[in-house]
Formats: C-alpha cells, sequence, structure tokens
C-alpha cells in the first residue's frame, strides 16, 4: 500500500503502525503530484490519501487517479465542517471510505485500527467499481419497455470514459440483472407468505400531504425549493440533471421509504436520490453509517443534487411526503405517532455504541418504521460492510411491505445486502442504476 501526507510525523506514525499490524508499505508520498506519479508508477493495492495537502489537494489527486489509474483509496479527513465536506465530494470522486484523523491525543491507535479495518475492505474492491458511478449511468425509472433518457456526463469527461455496471456473467455490461427473490421468511415470522401469496394488495387512499405545503414538501409558494436539481460541479457542469418520468397518477401505496448503506453508500445515494421524481409521494429516511459530525455535510451534498428537499433529521421533525431525511450520526432514530402524523424521535444513549453496532442502526430505523407504518414502508439496502440492516428488512417484508437489495456487481461491498438476501428478506435485487426506478415503481 501507499501511504500519502503533507506532514512527515503523519507518514512515519501511520506507516510504523500499519506495518505493525501486517501491511506492507511500499512508500509514501508528501504532496498531490508526488501521489499521483506514485499511484500510477507503483499500482499499490490500496492508498490512504490525506485530504489537505499542498502542491495538490486530496481532491485534485482522486480526480486525475481515477481517470488515469484507477486504485482503492481511503480519505483521512479532519473533524472539521470543511473536512467533512471536502470528504463527501471525495466519496462522490471515487474514493471508497474515509477515517476522520484524531481529534485529541492518544487517540492515534484507534484511529489506525479503523483504518486497517476500512483498507481491508477497500483493497477488494475491483477497479471498475471506483469511477464516479452516476457518469454515463442510464436510470430505470420508466415502465418496461419504453427508454429512459440518460444523465449526460460533465464537462471535459467524454461518455467512452464512463463506468456504467458490470452484468452478470453472460450479459453484457450494464445489462440489468434484476430478479424476484421469492419470499422465505424467517422461522417465527411465517405468516407473510400465508397472508399475501397471490393475494393482490388493495389500493390505499391517497397520501395526505400537510396543508400548506407542495408536492415536494417545501411550504407552498416558497422560494426554497423548486422543485430542481440543485447545481453541483461534480454532476451538474455542462449538462443537466435526467428528466425522469413522473409518478404514476394512482393512490401511493408506499408512505415511507428507509433506505441503508455503509461502505460506497454516499456515492450509491448520489445516484439514487437525484433520480427520485419531484412528484415523489413518499417521504424518505436514510441512513448511512458515519462519524459524528459527518451526516450533515451529506444532507447539504445530497440536496444541492435533488430535485426532493434533503435535511438532515432534527428531533421533532414530521415525516411528511416529497422530502428526504437524513439520519444523524451518533442518535438511535425511532418513530412515533400514527400514519399521516408520525414524527421523528432521536436518543443519544446512555453509553457507547457495543462493538460491531451503530447509531444510529440501520435495523433500528427499520424496525420502528416496520411497527409504525406496517406495509406501507419499503426497505432498501445498498453497500456496506456487515449485517446491518437484514433484520429490518425482514420484519418489512414480514409486516407485507416491500424491500429491495442492490445486486452484488455495484456493489463496493456485498455485505450488508448479502445478509439480507441470505435471510430471505430481500424482494428485489437490482443493481444500482436501477434502485431508483425501482422505488419509483413500488411506492
Amino acid at each position: 500500500m501507499l501511504v500519502v501526507d503533507d506532514s512527515a510525523l503523519m507518514r512515519r506514525l501511520i506507516t510504523r503502525l500499519l506495518e505493525s499490524r501486517g501491511y506492507n508499505v511500499i512508500d509514501t508520498a508528501a504532496d498531490g503530484e508526488e501521489a499521483v506519479a506514485k499511484i500510477c508508477a507503483l499500482k499499490p493495492d490500496v492508498v490512504s490519501l490525506d485530504l489537505e495537502m499542498p502542491v495538490l489537494d486530496g481532491l485534485g489527486v482522486l480526480r486525475r487517479v481515477m481517470k488515469e489509474c484507477p486504485v482503492p483509496v481511503v480519505m483521512l479527513s479532519s473533524h472539521t465542517t470543511a473536512g467533512a465536506r471536502a470528504t463527501m465530494r471525495a466519496l462522490s470522486l471515487g474514493a471508497v471510505d474515509f477515517v476522520a484523523k484524531p481529534s485529541g491525543p492518544g487517540r492515534l491507535d484507534a484511529m489506525i485500527d479503523e483504518l486497517v479495518e476500512k483498507l481491508r475492505a477497500a483493497a477488494t474492491v475491483t477497479a471498475s467499481k471506483l469511477v464516479r458511478p452516476w457518469v454515463g449511468m442510464v436510470f430505470h425509472p420508466f415502465p418496461a419497455g419504453k427508454a429512459g433518457p440518460s444523465l449526460p456526463p460533465p464537462r471535459g469527461e467524454r461518455l467512452e470514459n464512463a463506468w456504467t455496471p458490470p452484468g452478470p456473467p453472460g450479459k453484457p455490461a450494464g445489462a440489468s440483472s434484476k430478479k424476484e427473490v421469492p419470499p422465505v421468511i424467517p422461522a417465527g415470522t411465517g405468516s407473510f407468505p400465508e397472508r399475501h401469496a397471490g393475494t393482490p394488495r388493495p389500493s390505499m387512499p391517497p397520501v395526505l400531504r400537510p396543508a400548506g405545503r407542495s408536492p415536494s414538501g417545501a411550504p407552498a409558494g416558497g422560494a426554497a425549493d423548486t422543485g430542481k436539481a440543485k447545481a453541483d460541479p461534480d454532476i451538474t457542469a455542462g449538462g443537466i440533471m435526467p428528466r425522469l418520468a413522473v409518478v404514476p397518477k394512482r393512490s401511493a401505496r408506499i408512505d415511507l421509504v428507509v433506505i441503508g448503506s455503509s461502505t460506497g453508500g454516499p456515492a450509491a445515494l448520489q445516484v439514487i436520490i437525484p433520480a427520485l421524481p419531484e412528484n415523489f409521494p413518499a417521504a424518505v429516511v436514510l441512513v448511512q453509517h458515519l462519524p459524528v459530525g459527518f451526516s450533515g455535510p451529506l444532507a447539504e451534498h445530497l440536496n444541492r443534487r435533488s430535485r426532493l428537499p434533503v435535511k438532515h433529521v432534527e428531533e421533532g421533525d414530521p415525516v411528511i411526503p416529497g422530502r428526504v431525511l437524513v439520519a444523524p450520526a451518533g442518535f438511535d432514530l425511532t418513530f412515533r405517532g400514527r400514519p399521516g402524523h408520525v414524527t421523528v424521535h432521536l436518543d443519544a444513549g446512555s453509553g457507547p455504541v457495543p462493538p460491531g453496532g451503530f447509531r444510529p442502526s440501520v435495523d433500528g430505523v427499520m424496525l420502528s418504521a416496520a411497527e409504525i407504518f406496517g406495509s406501507r414502508v419499503m426497505g432498501v439496502l445498498l453497500t456496506g460492510m456487515g449485517r446491518d440492516g437484514a433484520r429490518g428488512m425482514a420484519a418489512i417484508r414480514e409486516k407485507g411491505g416491500p424491500t429491495i437489495a442492490q445486486d452484488e456487481s455495484t456493489c463496493v461491498v456485498f455485505g450488508m445486502p448479502k445478509a439480507a438476501i441470505d435471510l430471505g428478506a430481500a424482494l428485489k435485487v437490482v443493481p444500482l442504476g436501477e434502485v431508483a426506478g425501482e422505488i419509483v415503481r413500488l411506492v
């Protein structure tokens, strides 16, 4: 591996600590230009890359490396607001994951432990999954047999260099691998097949929107949300966001969509959330595993790209159609109320998160959503390490709600979706480029 940091002390410390844990550090680099040259010449299995460097910063390194010689990269980020915002951009440019630098003395060993885990996961990622995933990707929110427009590449990027998700063996690259999984529910929750097999879902009453609000969830007549995607130089430069099919005119079947993700999630969310149409009739809650201080910048990042308003959750926020809520890092999130009058409750917890746990956890949010919304909640699991979300998806299936898992060919890490699929909790398994369309179709 290659260690890139402008601090000679950090380069020595990181190298020594990584080597003590079994890593072979083949070289180091002190600035961005040196990093690009060494990455392309040495072709390391994985790179740790500092964001703030002279000559060429970490974002500049990523832009060049992902174009010239893609390699898995884990970022080292500061805990500052500016550092968190830059980290979100780094993840959108192809970085696999990030580790926050220690905020105080005595925490370097903990940072290295986290870095080791994330480097190990990143080293397994193939180059085809690293390049900015929305460039050249065709979204599929249209009914079968009807073609939809694709998102044009940003200015200065040629479409032939764009990444499209590889198809399964025997299919051309970018081909759909969507499949429907038969309902297999764990022991003790077997009522789902008997109650729903062969029975069409009854028509549901229309979703009631709060008085004075537009379909997007913004105040009626307000100027804050025009229903159009916000400009962002990494996506919209030289082109426009795709004009996607609107939700068919029918009563919505789903009140809430809960999306869970971990490693690779921020980039995947930037494919899915901007592809949701402005008349989307359900609320969306995103649960992304992040350190404290990074979920707010993720919400800002998505809000700039999306037709729907995206908000970092605060205590008591209402769950309303046409708005995306990002769960804040460091809090357990649950729902209170009844359908049509549901609010979000946040709990900081009484102690540290147990090993292997998360705050918020995808399981916790999905279990609470299934309890409140029943069959009118949809669960979606994206790329990520571990098993968080599998039990929550099973609970949603048991209640009769639809569930979607991202397929292996487009996941950075297939852990979370695979756990749900193995449990029989995923009704649909689709490539990343088809997740938004499947959500729109099932809502």
